[in-house]
């Protein structure tokens, strides 16, 4: 009987740790997977957190690179508004030189014609004179030979 009470002892202490070491690795697999639930909500929190700070700053930089383009393009504006102003300046500037250029040109012309006008007249009456002259002395001559 004590082989039979010994048997059964170790077969009752046998189930008791088997029972002890299933409860055991029960609690542990409870407590992994509630730790794992716990790990999991906090990692999913860091990545919503990752990803809407993400999303901040894509917003805030696609809107930085919007102001800069819009700064740009109306920089960009004002200098071609600038450069047009100074090229109407320019052509207006150089028409009104050429006006001035051409009546300069003009009078200068008017005085060259003029001037050689007055130059051929006054050769021309010298010319004409000195003819007069030579005319009037081989007339002259002439009217004293027989």
């Amino acid at each position: 009987m004590s082989n039979e009470n010994n048997s059964e002892k170790e077969k009752e202490n046998f189930f008791s740790m088997l029972k002890d070491g299933f409860s055991k690795f029960q609690k542990n697999l409870e407590e992994q997977s509630r730790k794992n639930v716990e790990n999991w909500e906090q990692a999913k929190g860091k990545v919503g957190n990752f990803f809407k700070k993400m999303a901040n700053n894509w917003n805030k930089q696609v809107q930085e690179w919007g102001d800069d383009i819009e700064k740009i393009q109306e920089q960009n504006k004002a200098d071609w508004e600038a450069k047009k102003q100074q090229i109407r300046a320019d052509m207006e500037q150089w028409q009104e030189n050429a006006r001035q250029d051409w009546k300069d040109g003009v009078k200068a012309w008017n005085r060259g014609v003029y001037k050689g006008i007055f130059m051929f007249l006054i050769i021309l009456i010298i010319l004409l004179g000195g003819l007069f002259v030579i005319v009037y002395l081989f007339t002259t001559v002439l009217s004293y030979v027989p």
